[in-house]
């Protein structure tokens, strides 16, 4: 039972962990090409969109404030958490290694 957890464990860890580096190729390839075709307004307004948030607030949608601590800061996170993963990957990958050597 225990081993059917560690499989299942390890498979959800792989698919965010893949997820989380597909997240980053593809804001790092869009911030680029943001940058090279209108600069940093460019930039600025893609990160505004992908991080605008509506909210329902009595009769209509209110679309929030953007503020660029909270975005970098979500980003920050997101990035600790895909390095996070990664690292723990790397060390599972080669700790199996090591057992299949030893036995």
């Amino acid at each position: 039972m225990m081993k059917t957890f560690k499989i299942i464990f390890q498979v959800l860890r792989r698919c965010l962990t893949g997820l989380l580096i597909a997240y980053w190729m593809i804001f790092i390839f869009y911030t680029f090409g943001k940058f090279v075709t209108g600069g940093s307004r460019a930039v600025v307004g893609w990160y505004r969109h992908i991080d605008s948030w509506s909210v329902q607030r009595g009769d209509g949608w209110l679309v929030t404030n953007w503020s660029r601590e909270t975005f970098l800061a979500r980003q920050f996170a997101i990035l600790t958490v895909t390095l996070a993963l990664y690292f723990v990957e790397r060390r599972s990958r080669r700790m199996l290694r090591k057992q299949k050597y030893q036995t």
